[in-house]
């Protein structure tokens, strides 16, 4: 093989198969496989830099495509979502079903790993009941073999009747034989007949369904496997049958439905013995078990206790180089920002309204953009890196029994404590979330952990207003108070707003390995460049209102403001929580960045610097700190978290409650505990 992998183009010598391909073939490929197979590491060796990330039509599923050129021929990689099966209990099945039937590609490309074999061929088998164009990529082999696993390639390809290709993806191992059997299945130089499943006792049931269904009862979907669906009790294409077959049609299917009612068992039976049929002489195991790294090291980290303290030590590690090492760039670009926004105001020829439109506004919202990027690289870095390694599957399981009592997933665990950091890192995170409900609730819950220019601004009020003495059990009974409204609105979201069904950890808990620095590098350069391009544009436009709204009209105190006018009509709201319209209105422009508001406090109270701690102690009493510190760690998100709920859900319903709903429970718990403490004082 000449030339380097992963850069979408293949400089392979001429395939061993005869005949000659047609030239110049444009062939769709759809990478097809369970959560954890190696379909990611796979999809960048062959697409490289050529590759695309979007969503599904929609859909908030992350969907990649990529080029791969080989010889004359251009490859469209098709990355489909990691599924354990294609019965529509799931958006990702849903969609990985839907786009072989819809898009028809000339080939999908199955990955197995050959570690945990039988139970990877169940995949196998539903899509070759739904398509006969299918290579199976035996990926993981050099995992097989320490496991003392015996694999006969060329038998089990015998037995299968399809193309199976040895494989160890994050090696680069096997290829270019991957791509050339894939090339000549497209090009139908390597003729496929896979064995068919043998359904016993049902096949009659199947006759009798397939007779009524007709021939095209659903476009796209052979008569046969609609048949098969029905008797498995798959909700979506009885959905879809309902629209277009009579009712005297469908009472006829619901009966023989209603004779086979272990049908779904006997289909799943018939498969595993189509499995265990063709592994018979193709695959053996040891005679004595083979203690594998994983198997010692799982001992330890999925321990329930053990594993929980070095979960904690992990999340600890995670946070704390997310900043220590992004602080550095983060401060470089923020200095750079400041000199440039001096310059352009010594150089610029506008008025100063242009001016300070342009540097303060606009400016402002565009550095604090590019000041997120240090944060986003680092933590998908190690995002990466965990999910690589096999340690976040680990992080689940052991959460996910505690985690499931509020109403909440395992994997949630995550985004949430990074979510102290930056709230957009700890959304942007919450990708890793499978299932759509567990995500929203997830994002929308996300707003409720105090970020770090939030713990700044209550550090800063803490150390203000209270005897040194008092300023831990004040912090950590911020931090409580944080933690309980997120386990409390968990269950309450759950029942009320993200409804539907709880979803298990079903998770398999991969071999643990090196992490392969392409994946990472590939998952990081998307994620990043996504925020960028879609967050860039919208934070810019809100720094640039928040200006407008302190400095118009132009040239009047900032009590005669916009901002300050409407500080003043929320007046009789500050006074509810114990604020006046100058900390009101502070509170407003925290929106931009929780930050800002201590700039604003410094402006409003006609002091600065270290001045600000004395004028705010004559402003204010210590309830009154606590109640603003309180319901700026609580209400809404600040524009760049907005911007990623929206990147994430793309639902103007989802974004709406979670600006709503931090501010009604900052509203009533401030509310509640300024007025109670009030009153016991008096």
């Amino acid at each position: 093989m000449k030339g380097a992998l992963g850069t979408g183009d293949m400089p392979i010598q001429k395939p061993p198969v005869s005949g000659g391909v047609t030239c110049g073939m444009e062939i769709t490929v759809a990478l097809a496989g369970n959560p954890n197979v190696g379909k990611s590491t796979l999809f960048n060796i062959l697409t490289g830099m050529h590759q695309h990330v979007a969503n599904w039509p929609g859909k908030t599923v992350e969907r990649r495509e990529g080029i791969c050129r080989f010889e004359e021929h251009t490859l469209h990689i098709v990355d489909l979502p990691g599924t354990y099966s294609l019965t529509a209990s799931s958006v990702e099945e849903l969609i990985a079903r839907e786009f072989i039937v819809r898009e028809r590609p000339n080939v999908v490309l199955a990955i197995v790993d050959a570690s945990s074999i039988e139970r990877h061929l169940y995949l196998v088998a539903q899509l070759l009941e739904l398509t006969s164009s299918v290579v199976i990529a035996l990926n993981k082999m050099d995992l097989a073999e320490a496991k003392g696993y015996g694999i006969d390639v060329a038998g089990l390809e015998a037995s299968l009747g399809v193309p199976v290709v040895p494989i160890v993806a994050r090696k680069a191992q096997g290829i270019r034989e991957l791509v050339e059997r894939t090339v000549a299945v497209a090009s139908g130089l390597e003729k496929l007949k896979p064995k068919q499943i043998r359904y016993g006792a049902l096949e009659g049931a199947i006759k009798q369904i397939k007779s009524l269904l007709g021939e095209q009862a659903i476009d796209g979907y052979m008569p046969d496997w609609l048949a098969l669906k029905l008797l498995e009790g798959d909700s979506e294409v009885e959905r879809l049958l309902k629209e277009v077959l009579p009712e005297d049609v469908w009472r006829k299917i619901d009966k023989v439905r209603s004779e086979n009612e272990r049908a779904p068992m006997l289909i799943a039976d018939a498969r595993y013995a189509w499995i265990r049929e063709a592994l018979a002489r193709n695959f053996r195991k040891p005679t004595r078990g083979v203690i594998t790294v994983t198997d010692t090291l799982d001992h330890i980290l999925a321990h329930p206790l053990v594993g929980l303290l070095i979960f904690i030590i992990v999340f600890a590690c995670i946070f704390w180089l997310t900043f220590k090492l992004s602080e550095p760039f983060v401060g470089a670009l923020d200095s750079f920002f400041n000199k440039l926004a001096e310059w352009l105001k010594e150089h610029l020829p506008f008025g100063s309204f242009a001016k300070g439109l342009f540097i303060d506004g606009a400016l402002a919202g565009f550095s604090a953009v590019v000041s997120l990027l240090p944060v986003l690289v680092v933590f998908f870095m190690l995002m990466g890196l965990l999910e690589d390694s096999g340690y976040m599957a680990r992080i689940a399981a052991v959460m996910d029994g505690l985690m499931h009592i509020f109403g909440l997933h395992g994997k949630a665990v995550l985004p949430l404590v990074l979510a102290y950091g930056c709230n957009v890192v700890g959304i942007m995170g919450t990708r890793i979330l499978e299932n759509e409900r567990d995500r929203i609730l997830t994002i929308l819950l996300n707003p409720l952990i105090p970020c770090s220019a939030r713990l700044s601004v209550m550090a800063f009020f803490t150390a203000a207003f209270f005897p040194a003495h008092l300023r831990t059990p004040i912090m950590l009974l911020f931090l409580m108070l944080s933690l309980l409204s997120v386990f409390i609105s968990g269950l309450l979201l759950s029942l009320l707003a993200v409804r539907g069904e709880r979803t298990p950890l079903l998770i398999e808990l991969p071999v643990y390995s090196i992490p392969n620095m392409r994946t990472v590098g590939m998952f990081v350069w998307h994620r990043v460049i996504a925020f960028l391009k879609r967050a860039s544009v919208l934070i810019v436009c809100v720094s640039m209102l928040v200006w407008l709204l302190s400095n118009l009209p132009i040239g009047a105190p900032m009590h005669k403001t916009l901002l300050g006018m409407l500080g003043r009509l929320l007046h009789p709201f500050g006074e509810l929580i114990g604020l006046d319209w100058r900390a009101t209105a502070a509170l407003i422009t925290g929106f931009l960045a929780k930050e800002n508001s201590l700039a604003m406090l410094s402006v409003l109270y006609g002091s600065a610097g270290e001045g600000l701690i004395e004028s705010l102690r004559n402003a204010m009493t210590p309830l009154q700190a606590f109640s603003f510190t309180l319901f700026q760690m609580l209400y809404i998100p600040c524009a760049a978290s907005v911007v990623a709920i929206w990147i994430e859900t793309r639902s103007v319903k989802w974004v709406a409650l979670a600006i709503a709903y931090p501010f009604l429970l900052a509203t009533i718990l401030t509310a509640s505990i300024y007025n109670l403490a009030t009153l016991l004082i008096r």
